[in-house]
């Protein structure tokens, strides 16, 4: 994401996930928090939704493993 939005330190190529959220994220978290897209609150909530759901759907979509070795379970 770093390369799409400066300032941001992510190294998670983008998914499908990630380039929706990249675009429209800001605005739907602004309407549901009935904030302003560039009200500090709303970049505090993106950069938490990022890197606590779709950043972890970018690493999946991307084939990046969950876990290291082998898994548990199947």
């Amino acid at each position: 994401m770093s390369s799409l939005s400066p300032g941001k330190s992510w190294v998670t190529k983008l998914s499908s996930a990630g380039l929706v959220y990249l675009h429209f994220g800001r605005q739907l978290l602004a309407q549901i928090l009935e904030l302003k897209a560039k009200d500090p609150v709303t970049e505090i909530v993106f950069d938490q939704v990022y890197e606590g759901l779709i950043e972890e759907v970018d690493a999946v979509d991307n084939g990046i493993s969950q876990f290291d070795g082998e898994p548990r379970s199947v």
